[in-house]
């Protein structure tokens, strides 16, 4: 009878131990299962980021090719903002934070009042004290954010891109912005040429302006002038007649 209370206890100890051996052996492959899993989400990144680093250098090397873009390398904000969009490291920084309500009104707005509403808006394109290059077609995207009219759109963004500072920003490798201040493209060798010759136009301009102020001052002073004259000689003939 002793024998068999101890056999069936030893029975129970062997089918405890091999609960607990089937227990940790399932605990065992769940843990393998998630590392497999995390493996292959780790491989996935990796391969992801192998095709980002390829499409860095393809994006280097093109530009590198062509001697207006090759300025690039010697611009570190124009380099790390291309390495960053790249890669993807400004995919999780947010947008901006603003939503654009479209006003029914907007047109009513002048030029001037509708870039002071993109200026507030978009503060990291619309840079009046520090211009930087925005981006080709940016007329289109505030179309599509705020609706309206084209050309009053156009009128008012020339507001902008058509001074002396905004002008001298554009220089061949200039990183162009969109309305969020990410990279939109570089400015090339063209369009700093076309730029620099509506700077020297404006400037051309505002010389002659100014030179034709001058000449206006000046003619209205020899009119004051000969009147003062005029008026002393005929005073001078009046006392002669007194005389």
């Amino acid at each position: 009878m002793a024998e068999e209370q101890g056999v069936d206890q030893l029975l129970d100890q062997l089918v405890s131990y091999a609960d607990r051996g089937l227990g940790a052996l399932e605990q065992a492959r769940s843990e393998i299962q998630q590392l497999q899993a995390k493996n292959a989400e780790l491989e996935a990144r990796a391969t992801q980021l192998e095709g980002r680093i390829d499409a860095l250098r393809n994006r280097l090397t093109a530009a590198l090719k062509q001697p207006s873009e090759a300025a690039l390398l010697s611009r570190p904000d124009a380099l790390m903002r291309l390495i960053r969009e790249t890669l993807g490291l400004d995919a999780t920084v947010a947008e901006h934070s603003a939503q654009v309500v479209v006003d029914p009104a907007i047109d009513d707005l002048s030029p001037q009042q509708r870039l002071e509403r993109w200026i507030k808006t978009y503060p990291k394109a619309f840079m009046p004290g520090q211009p930087q290059p925005l981006k080709i077609g940016i007329h289109e995207d505030l179309l599509a954010a705020d609706g309206g009219d084209m050309k009053k759109v156009r009128r008012a963004l020339a507001g902008y891109v058509k001074v002396p500072r905004y002008l001298r920003c554009l220089k061949a490798g200039a990183v162009r912005l969109d309305l969020q201040g990410r990279n939109a493209g570089f400015v090339n060798a063209e369009e700093a040429e076309y730029a620099r010759r509506q700077l020297d136009e404006l400037e051309t301009g505002k010389q002659q302006r100014e030179d034709q102020a001058k000449y206006q001052q000046t003619l209205q002073q020899q009119r004051e002038e000969e009147s003062r004259m005029q008026d002393k000689l005929s005073e001078l003939m009046q006392l002669h007649a007194r005389r």
